[in-house]
């Protein structure tokens, strides 16, 4: 409505697509050309179901493409593909309207502390590690030049003291006054 350049990106697993809330929100954002990326991670397993057991159709892009807006499929393995798949889906939204993007990848842990992990093989999870999107491009880093022997150990470090930094702010944090909970929540400019 403001006419900004800026595009709203909303991401989601697979399993998402089964519940109305991701079919009301294509079909609002198709209607009324509203500049959204939806990014599904399509991981093979909403929980602990696996797609093709909960879903009748399981190409999520022709799902999202019913509702006349673009739909692109991307090995989500692939950190450049991944990477040049967003930098053309945000263009086209922002030409366009919205845009459904599925970035097909793996879960390689399990989906909470409590999933025994009963609904696949264990060679299964072994064979897609095979294709770990850090050591691959890690790999192509090193092949091209850009990245030095010893550089993924210090980014380990830089990366394990980001974290815990982060942890410590969040522990000495203090919460939220329960007055709160719904600010920004809904519009509290002027009535117009």
């Amino acid at each position: 409505m403001q006419a900004r350049p800026r595009v709203t990106a909303c991401f989601f697993g697979e399993g998402a697509v089964a519940e109305g809330e991701f079919h009301e929100s294509m079909n609002l954002a198709a209607l009324w050309r509203l500049p959204v990326l939806f990014l599904c991670e399509n991981n093979l397993y909403a929980m602990g179901t696996a797609l093709a057991r909960s879903e009748s159709e399981t190409n999520l892009c022709l799902k999202a493409s019913s509702y006349e807006i673009p739909a692109w499929s991307v090995d989500g393995m692939d950190v450049l593909a991944v990477e040049d798949a967003a930098r053309r889906a945000v263009l086209a939204v922002r030409e366009g309207g919205p845009l459904f993007l599925e970035l097909r990848t793996y879960r390689f842990r399990a989906h909470s502390m409590f999933d025994p992990q009963l609904y696949r093989e264990k060679s299964e999870v072994e064979a897609w590690k095979q294709r770990d999107p850090i050591p691959a491009f890690a790999a192509r880093a090193r092949a091209c030049g850009c990245l030095a022997e010893g550089d993924e150990a210090k980014i380990e470090e830089e990366v394990a003291a980001e974290v815990a930094a982060a942890i410590e702010f969040a522990a000495a944090g203090t919460l939220e006054p329960v007055e709160e909970l719904a600010r920004h929540v809904y519009f509290e400019g002027p009535a117009q």
